[in-house]
């Protein structure tokens, strides 16, 4: 039994002893993102914040190159300077729409996501690169180029819905629209409720890899009928918005959204399968084959909390075993948490999608690693490349993954959209373990449909259909069951107190199991 520590020797490792930088790096970023959390509430003394990143940068030179034990808590300090220089700067560019807030507005911009369309011929963009005026200004614009000098560029992203027989509407077009201008929510910087569509116009060569990945699923759909070709698309490269309204919200009761627009789990299928295949040749043209995929499915897809999260994984730890080394989870998550924050400060103040991105990421590289260790026992590699898994044992990581992302996701889930899905966790377990399978065939009956007939094109993708209107079929009788989707209220002190008992459960079992979080990598 160890001996407890005096103060003196505690003292003496405090101030003596060294930890790993990786320790000091993960503190900067952790501090970084609680910096730009705290900056959205108003005070006097930040709002200056070209201090904050000099005091931020010194402190942060000095911890890295000290090392020691207690430049921990200066590591973290430096990066909570820094975050609050990161915040205010960006509070102050998103200040300039509060002229515009409550006031009818006439806009232009670009659509950054793929739209959303109900039933009711309602869609829901996502706009950004906007151009903004007071309606009552324009007016008084006389020619065209009076317009064009008079818009002014702004920051952000603005949401907006729009009543519009208008179908062919896509990602990167341009748009004009008028409207009521109101305040944002999330990581939106202002919001267009029903807003009038003046003017779409698309132009060839806007968004190229959007016109690839249509002309794709243009082949596929004459091989694979809907709306199983429609599912296709979305689980392969992210094309949601073909979705009908009603499989949509069917894949929302039973908790399966994340396959249908390619999430990170979609990208890990690929980079895995990339790496694998390419490692053969070489750890070099491995590397560069699977980011260059990673990258180029982010850029398919467009850029999502979910797929900029789990690009910026894959890459980070395809370089990491590109050198022989890995990353530990806790400094993963936090450096890519930061990267993502620094890009978009506002997702730390209500995107829930990022929220939620993080929340899985922690539950499948941390908790779940932790749950297998402790009741199944884990295999240790000595850094090498991991055991091969049986089928058992595959379909085991599956359940414990998808478990550990949804305990932890849920009480956001629960907190902002007062929604539970009962029956989730049997809909993923039945679908997961095929999805590799799924993308594969559908990429293989895309390409069939593209070189030959669409008779033999049909009967190559006959496997993939099925496989597919399997995966509709668990969707629509989950969404059927009773008491399917739940409406649930909490508040947040109840959240906080769940996920702080969910970090005790962590550090129990990490205590317990001695588990080594280095002796795995994402995408191996």
């Amino acid at each position: 039994m160890k001996a407890r520590l005096s103060f003196r020797e505690f003292w003496h490792r405090l101030f003596s002893s060294r930890v790993h930088t990786s320790w000091l790096i993960t503190s900067i970023c952790l501090g970084l993102i609680i910096g730009v959390g705290v900056s959205v509430f108003p005070a006097s003394i930040w709002q200056n914040g070209v201090p904050w990143l000099i005091i931020g940068i010194i402190l942060g030179s000095i911890s890295v190159t000290s090392r020691l034990r207690i430049m921990v808590v200066v590591a973290l300090i430096a990066g909570l300077s820094m975050g609050l220089w990161r915040g205010m700067l960006a509070r102050t560019d998103l200040s300039i729409y509060q002229r515009y807030i409550g006031q009818e507005v006439r806009i232009i911009g670009t659509i950054a996501d793929d739209p959303d369309r109900d039933p009711s011929n309602v869609v829901k963009l996502r706009v950004d690169n906007i151009e903004i005026i007071l309606a009552s200004e324009y007016d008084h614009l006389r020619d065209e180029s009076d317009i064009e000098n008079y818009f002014g560029s702004m920051p952000g992203q603005i949401w907006m819905s729009s009543i519009t027989n208008i179908r062919d509407i896509k990602r990167s077009d341009h748009i004009e629209a008028s409207g009521m201008l109101k305040s944002g929510f999330g990581s939106f910087a202002a919001t267009m409720s029903y807003g009038v569509l003046t003017r779409v116009e698309r132009s060839d060569q806007a968004d190229p890899l959007r016109d690839l990945r249509d002309g794709f699923g243009d082949s596929l759909r004459s091989a694979v009928p809907s709306p199983a070709v429609d599912l296709g698309m979305g689980i392969l490269a992210g094309q949601k918005s073909a979705l009908p309204a009603d499989m949509a919200q069917a894949f929302i009761i039973a908790s399966l959204t994340h396959i249908v627009v390619a999430s990170g789990y979609n990208l890990t299928i690929l980079i895995r399968f990339a790496r694998r295949l390419f490692a053969k040749v070489s750890r070099l043209v491995a590397l560069i084959f699977s980011g260059g995929l990673a990258i180029g499915f982010a850029a398919l897809v467009g850029f999502s909390p979910s797929m900029t999260r789990a690009s910026l994984v894959a890459i980070l730890s395809l370089v990491a075993w590109y050198y022989g080394r890995r990353f530990h989870p806790v400094t993963l998550l936090a450096l890519v948490a930061a990267i993502t924050v620094v890009i978009n400060p506002a997702s730390v103040w209500g995107d829930v999608g990022w929220y939620l991105s993080f929340l899985s990421f922690v539950g499948v590289i941390i908790l779940a690693p932790l749950l297998t260790a402790y009741f199944f026992g884990a295999k240790k590699t000595g850094g090498r490349e991991p055991v091969k898994m049986s089928l058992t044992a595959s379909l085991r990581q599956v359940f414990v993954e998808t478990l550990s992302a949804q305990l932890v996701a849920a009480p956001i889930i629960v907190l902002f959209m007062g929604q539970f899905s009962l029956y989730g966790m049997i809909a993923n377990i039945m679908v997961l373990p095929l999805l590799p399978l799924i993308m594969l065939l559908t990429f293989l009956s895309g390409l069939a449909a593209l070189v030959l007939p669409v008779t033999i094109a049909s009967v190559i993708a006959w496997p993939a259909t099925q496989l597919l209107n399997y995966v509709i079929g668990i969707a629509n009788w989950v969404a059927e069951l009773p008491m399917a989707q739940n409406e649930v209220s909490v508040l947040l002190p109840v959240v906080i107190a769940i996920y702080t008992a969910i970090f005790g459960v962590i550090v129990y079992l990490k205590a317990k199991t001695q588990y080594d979080f280095r002796s795995s990598n994402v995408v191996e």
